[in-house]
């Protein structure tokens, strides 16, 4: 059992105790903390006690298909897969079709498919000895506390992401590659694939994606990558925009909205290993993924005498959570989440 016990880092220890140090202290020094984005971006649904799945219900689309038209000679639709009502339509009839004069159309079958996500819990404890509590010249339990909490909204971010970005649809690569092995060192993040991004999450499935508020995606990416992609002097790119119509976020170095997407940088990001590191740029919609609290995060303070601890030689201070995520659609033309994967400079 490892208990945290006084000593010269907090301003106490056997022989040097913490009132020594505490009129030295002016004010804590914070942690530096990431940014987390991923748990805000998705559809959040918590579970109510008593059920052990997360589920998020969707109707089935009804098909339309465009040689259904009238004079209509076939074809397709760009966005739309092999058919343009893709996957989520269950019978693989035909949807909405003429009607002969007089006569019903054949019934179709509808439904819903069903995303689920069961629940995975995290957790942690600290224990820390009486004489630190009582003689530390911090707040030993409020500030433990607080990077408990710090830690458990990490990681549910990081849960998140991982299955965000599991997907195996959606994904461009830098470089003009076609598979993560593939990419080197070289292959930087430019607007070419921010915009294909863009563009093939506006035309999915012959609908669109429907962006937050009406007007953006939001792209999550590292803060090594957005230094690659504003940096790129390619036409069509920031720096060739941004001199034209607003220098002062030159000047600043924000890039904020471009081009149909939000930028959201966050240092919180996972990247995967490959023959280079490669770096996930996530371009999410309002309705990407999902995710919900199965047990909300919950903190824990045990300061008084049990069995296992019958002279209260130490405080235990912990925090749980229990959480399930899923992805949404992922398959060809009818995915959710664009994925630029690059390399980076920096």
């Amino acid at each position: 059992m490892s208990v945290t016990i006084r000593s010269s880092a907090w301003g106490g220890s056997a022989t040097n105790t913490s009132d020594l140090l505490i009129n030295y202290i002016t004010d804590l020094i914070q942690p530096l903390e990431p940014q987390l984005r991923f748990a805000a971006l998705g559809i959040r649904k918590d579970v109510p006690t008593g059920y052990d799945r997360l589920l998020f219900p969707q109707p089935q689309q009804i098909g339309v298909p465009s040689s259904t038209m009238q004079g209509s000679s076939g074809g397709s639709v760009w966005g739309g897969g092999t058919s343009i009502f893709g996957s989520t339509f269950a019978s693989g009839s035909v949807g909405v079709t003429a009607i002969t004069e007089g006569v019903n159309p054949s019934a179709i079958t509808w439904g819903a498919n069903a995303y689920s996500a069961s629940g995975y819990q995290y957790g942690v404890l600290v224990q820390v000895s009486d004489l630190l509590v009582r003689g530390s010249a911090i707040e030993v339990v409020e500030n433990c506390s607080q990077q408990i909490q710090n830690a458990i909204a990490r990681m549910v971010d990081d849960a998140i992401q991982v299955v965000v970005n599991a997907g195996a649809n959606g994904v461009i690569y830098a470089g003009g590659k076609t598979a993560r092995a593939s990419l080197a060192s070289g292959d930087l993040l430019t607007q070419t694939e921010m915009t294909k991004a863009w563009r093939n999450l506006s035309s999915v499935n012959a609908s669109g994606l429907e962006a937050y508020d009406g007007a953006y995606y939001a792209a999550v990416i590292h803060p090594t990558v957005m230094a690659d992609l504003m940096t790129n002097t390619g036409s069509g790119g920031w720096v060739d925009v941004g001199r034209y119509t607003n220098p002062m976020d030159l000047k600043e170095g924000k890039m904020k909205d471009f081009r149909g997407i939000r930028y959201l940088e966050s240092a919180w990001v996972n990247y995967f290993n490959s023959n280079t590191n490669v770096f996930p740029t996530t371009v999410v919609g309002k309705n990407s993924y999902g995710w919900g609290y199965l047990q909300a995060p919950t903190p824990y303070i045990v300061s008084t005498p049990d069995s296992n601890n019958p002279l209260n030689v130490y405080t235990s201070i912990s925090g749980k959570v229990t959480l399930g995520v899923t992805r949404f659609e992922d398959s060809p033309g009818v995915y959710r989440i664009a994925r630029c994967e690059s390399a980076t400079a920096s």
